[in-house]
C-alpha cells in the first residue's frame, strides 16, 4: 500500500491491509494539526483491496475528527466490486454520511460496520451479530456459539464501560464462511486507549507493557466496574481455536498468530487514538474451544442468546416466531439462514422440540418452503423431523406448500 498526502487529499494506492493502518493516521495528523485543514479528502480510487481492521480504525478516526469540526469527503475505488463493498460494509456512510446512506446490506454472512453509543445500542448490535452467526454457520456447537457471543459482548462492553470514547464504538463481522467456519470480529473506538485506561488505575508501565497486561486474567483499571476478563477471555478463545488476535492502542501493537509466529508485542511510532481489536475465531475443530473460557481454574459457561431468545422457562419447547426470522418469505436465498438456524437449534438443544409460530406470515414461496423445510427434513430424517419440529398458527396455503416441499424431497429419495 502507498498512502500519499497532497494538501488535504490522502490517496490510497494498492492494497490497504492491517499492517498499513498507521499510514493514513499520520497523513490525517499532518493535514489537520500541522497544516490546519478543516476538510480532508480520502481518495480510494486507485485502491484495489482493503481489509476491515484498518478501515474501521480509519472510520473511527474520521468520526473523532468530525467531532472537532473536520469534514471528510470520500472518493470510492474504481473497482466496482470494491466500491460496492465500501457501501455495503457501511464504511462509506461512516466517512461521508451526507453523501452515502447507511448500509442496507442484509446478507447472512456479513454484518456491516455498526456504531453503538449506549448499552441499549450495544446490546442490539450484539444480538444482530449472534443471530446472523446462528443462521450463517451450520453445525456450530452450542458451547462454541456461547463462547463467541461472550467475546462479542465483552469486547463491545469494554467500549461502553472503559473507553470514554466520544464516538462510542464500531463493530463489524467482516467474514465468516459456511465451509471454513471462521469469523473475523473487528471493534474500534476513539477513546482513551488501553494504556491510558490502565494508567488511570495506577499502572505505570509502557504502552507495550499495558497491552501485555491487558490480555492477562483479572487485569482492569477498576474492579468495581469489571472483572478484567474481557480481553483475556477473548484472546484465549482466539488462541484455543487456532485463530488470530490483534490489538492496536496508543503506541503499541499486540499480535497473536497461530503456528510458529505466536505472540508479538511491539512499539509503534504512530499512535492509534482509542483501541482497535481484530479477533479471528476458527470453529473448524469443535473441541478446541471447550476449555477456552477458564477463569481462576474453573470452566465458565455463559448464558447465551439461545436461552434468552428461544428457550421458554418452565417448558422444554424452543419457541421461534417466523415473522422475526426472515426479511422476506419469497426466495430460496431468504430461507437459507432460517434453515441453518433451525438445524443448529436442533443440534444444540437435544431433546427439545422447536415450535415454529407462523403468525403474521400469510404466504411463503415454494422455493422458501423447500429451502427451509424440505432440506431440513432431508438433513434430520423423517423421524427426528416429526419429533423435533412443530408448527403453530400456519395458514392452510402455507401448510400445503410445506407439505408439498417435503413430499417432493421424499419422492426424490431424500436427495439434495
Amino acid at each position: 500500500m502507498t498512502v500519499i498526502r497532497e494538501g488535504n487529499t490522502i490517496r490510497f494506492q494498492g492494497q490497504y491491509r492491517d499492517a498499513d493502518l498507521h499510514h493514513p493516521l499520520v497523513c490525517l495528523h499532518h493535514a489537520v494539526n500541522d497544516h490546519g485543514y478543516s476538510d480532508v479528502v480520502l481518495d480510494f480510487s486507485e485502491c484495489v483491496e482493503t481489509y476491515p481492521g484498518p478501515m474501521l480504525a480509519l472510520c473511527a478516526e474520521i468520526l473523532r475528527l468530525r467531532g472537532q469540526q473536520v469534514d471528510a469527503q470520500l472518493i470510492l475505488p474504481k473497482r466496482e466490486a470494491l466500491a460496492r463493498l465500501f457501501v455495503n460494509a457501511n464504511w462509506a456512510n461512516l466517512i461521508e454520511p451526507r453523501r452515502y446512506n447507511a448500509s442496507r446490506f442484509r446478507g447472512h454472512t456479513q454484518i456491516p460496520a455498526t456504531r453503538f453509543e449506549s448499552p441499549a445500542e450495544q446490546n442490539d448490535a450484539v444480538n444482530r451479530i449472534v443471530n446472523a452467526i446462528l443462521g450463517g454457520i451450520p453445525d456450530i456447537r452450542r458451547e462454541n456459539f456461547a463462547a463467541l457471543e461472550w467475546a462479542v459482548n465483552e469486547l463491545t462492553d469494554n467500549v461502553i464501560v472503559h473507553s470514554e470514547s466520544p464516538i462510542g464504538g464500531l463493530v463489524q463481522v467482516s467474514s465468516f464462511k459456511r465451509t471454513s467456519k471462521v469469523i473475523e470480529l473487528t471493534i474500534a473506538d476513539a477513546g482513551l486507549g488501553i494504556p491510558a485506561t490502565l494508567r488511570s488505575g495506577g499502572f505505570t508501565g509502557s504502552d507495550t507493557d499495558a497491552l501485555d497486561r491487558a490480555i492477562r486474567e483479572g487485569v482492569t483499571r477498576d474492579k468495581s466496574v469489571g472483572q478484567g476478563n474481557g480481553l483475556y477471555g477473548s484472546y484465549q478463545i482466539c488462541c484455543h481455536s487456532g485463530g488470530a488476535f490483534q490489538i492496536e492502542s496508543g503506541h503499541a501493537r499486540l499480535l497473536y498468530r497461530p503456528g510458529p509466529y505466536g505472540l508479538e508485542i511491539r512499539d509503534q511510532k504512530v499512535p492509534v487514538h482509542g483501541t482497535l481489536v481484530i479477533a479471528k475465531i476458527n470453529f473448524t475443530d469443535p473441541d478446541l474451544l471447550k476449555d477456552a473460557l477458564n477463569f481462576s481454574g474453573k470452566s465458565y459457561t455463559p448464558v447465551d442468546y439461545i436461552e434468552t431468545r428461544y428457550e421458554s422457562h418452565g417448558s422444554d419447547l424452543l419457541q421461534l416466531k417466523m415473522i422475526d426470522e426472515a426479511s422476506s418469505f419469497g426466495s430460496r436465498v431468504a430461507g437459507t439462514p432460517v434453515q441453518n438456524k433451525l438445524y443448529n437449534l436442533v443440534r444444540m438443544c437435544p431433546g427439545q422440540a422447536i415450535e415454529i409460530d407462523f403468525s403474521q406470515v400469510p404466504l411463503v414461496s415454494s422455493s422458501f418452503a423447500d429451502e427451509v423445510f424440505g432440506k431440513l427434513f432431508v438433513k434430520l430424517g423423517p423421524l427426528e423431523f416429526m419429533q423435533r419440529i412443530r408448527f403453530k398458527n400456519v395458514e392452510h396455503t402455507v401448510r400445503l406448500l410445506i407439505d408439498k416441499a417435503i413430499s417432493q424431497r421424499v419422492a426424490a429419495g431424500l436427495g439434495s
